[in-house]
């Protein structure tokens, strides 16, 4: 009888990859991603890839861009410090989204001459086919001067403005970014597939995502909790802190909120 331990001839060797991001308020967001490395790669670059917008699939292109684009919205939001949400709507039904875009372009250049405007603004098509507005935002805004300024553009008594305050909703600040990306793929179906699906002001610096560690192992326990640790040796508090974990897709995400003083302040 032969004891001898069996051989893997798998052509596939699992990793983990932990990777860590740091926003300039403290946020920090880490991520553990499980890849099933084939060990015979290098005959892969013979295999013709599609060209981008050629897929056999577009639905699933179109939502493949809508989830790459929301991922860019929550950083983008992250990186301005976002914790306020402006919604602009019409009184009339606007059916046009490029109607809505010009008519923002009028209002940020409006409140550019009064104000530093940081934004991240996406589109949401209502069930009733008309569009309006979300924009993430930072810090106090001048309800009246909003008003009058979208009015201004739209017309007296054809639009309105909303503005959200986080201080006055629990885990809104902590959320804001997640909450306005989920429009993209809200509506994922009413973009072409390499249409801009958000609009954010220039200038915003997105941290780059660093490697932390790298695993060979089947589970995914050692890669979360370095995960973790990834976050909380920065100096954050993992209190209020949001997760997800996808075992099938071998997935986990971690976000912190900003990080406070000995007061309790952001």
């Amino acid at each position: 009888m032969n004891d001898a331990p069996l051989m893997d001839y798998s052509p596939f060797r699992r990793e983990w990859i932990v990777r860590r991001r740091v926003f300039e308020d403290g946020q920090v967001e880490a991520s553990a991603t499980r890849f099933d490395r084939y060990m015979k790669a290098q005959s892969l670059h013979l295999v013709p890839k599609a060209k981008r917008g050629e897929s056999k699939d577009d639905e699933t292109s179109m939502l493949s861009a809508a989830k790459r684009a929301r991922q860019q919205v929550r950083l983008r939001c992250k990186a301005i410090g976002a914790d306020r949400m402006i919604t602009l709507t019409y009184r009339e039904n606007v059916l046009d989204k490029e109607k809505i875009k010009r008519d923002f372009d009028s209002l940020r250049r409006l409140l550019g001459r009064v104000q530093s405007f940081q934004y991240v603004a996406v589109p949401e098509r209502q069930k009733r086919g008309a569009w309006h507005l979300h924009i993430a935002v930072k810090g106090r805004q001048n309800y009246r001067v909003l008003r009058a300024l979208w009015l201004r553009v739209v017309g007296e008594g054809n639009g309105n403005i909303d503005v959200r305050n986080p201080n006055r909703e629990v885990g809104l600040r902590h959320k804001i970014a997640s909450y306005i990306g989920k429009y993209i793929v809200k509506n994922f179906d009413e973009h072409k597939l390499n249409e801009k699906r958000y609009w954010a002001s220039r200038g915003i610096k997105v941290p780059e995502a660093e490697t932390i560690a790298h695993f060979l192992e089947d589970e995914a326990h050692d890669a979360i909790v370095a995960a973790y640790n990834s976050a909380t040796e920065t100096g954050v508090s993992l209190e209020g802190h949001q997760f997800y974990w996808n075992e099938d897709a071998g997935y986990f995400w971690l976000a912190t909120r900003e990080r406070r003083d000995s007061d309790g302040k952001a």
